[in-house]
């Protein structure tokens, strides 16, 4: 990661960074910035070459797509349980979804092939339709030279809403994504918030309707 932070210092001599749909801030002169505020800077960056993503889990398949020579370390960030001699499981610690997958390792020099770039800058297989919902993206992601520390969102809930048919209320979920660093990271679609509707007005909670999850990114867990 450090070589990635000081060779864009070297080349381009200044930092734009992002702020969501605010658009970009002005450009910058890295000259006189702290060392932190470059790394803190970098690490928002979402990784995504194609030569990072070592392994690309269809959940819709059951297939597990890796890199050889890197199953073991995707196996390990996925904390896979074996089933048989080439089907394991994983528990989703964010969604608590169970994936249950056999593998498919392919050759480095093959891999880029097998990938492209959709519109919304997520790699899928070739053979793939680009979602156009986060929810609807059937892989989970492990990325290298990456790590989960980037948070894009605190832990809270929203104020009771009163409405015709009863009342709702939003919980936030403490929500962090994959950034460059130096190690591994597991990315998936995952939801940011949970909407609890309620029978009657004040939100009481033992009058609960419905709970559905929304507002979907591609998140990670810390």
């Amino acid at each position: 990661m450090m070589n990635r932070i000081f060779g864009r210092i070297t080349v381009m001599g200044i930092l734009a960074l992002g702020v969501g749909c605010g658009g970009t801030v002005l450009e910058e002169d890295v000259e006189g910035q702290s060392l932190d505020s470059v790394v803190q800077a970098a690490q928002q960056e979402t990784p995504r070459k194609v030569e990072d993503l070592i392994g690309a889990l269809d959940r819709q398949a059951g297939v597990l797509h890796v890199v050889e020579g890197s199953q073991a370390i995707v196996l390990k960030e996925l904390k896979a349980e074996r089933i048989d001699n080439n089907t394991y499981m994983t528990r989703d610690e964010l969604t608590g979804e169970q994936w249950r997958y056999s593998i498919v390792p392919y050759p480095g020099v093959l891999w880029p092939k097998w990938f492209k770039l959709c519109p919304n800058g997520q790699l899928v297989f070739t053979s793939m339709e680009c979602p156009t919902r986060i929810v609807d993206d059937p892989l989970v992601r492990v990325w290298q030279n990456s790590s989960c520390g980037f948070r894009v969102q605190a832990a809270s809930t929203g104020a009771c809403v009163n409405a015709s048919s009863g009342s709702y209320r939003y919980e936030y979920l403490l929500a962090y994504k994959c950034g460059v660093g130096t190690g591994f990271c597991v990315e998936r679609p995952a939801a940011m918030a949970i909407r609890y509707d309620y029978i009657l007005n004040a939100c009481d909670p033992s009058l609960i309707s419905n709970v559905q999850s929304e507002n979907h990114n591609y998140l990670c867990k810390r």
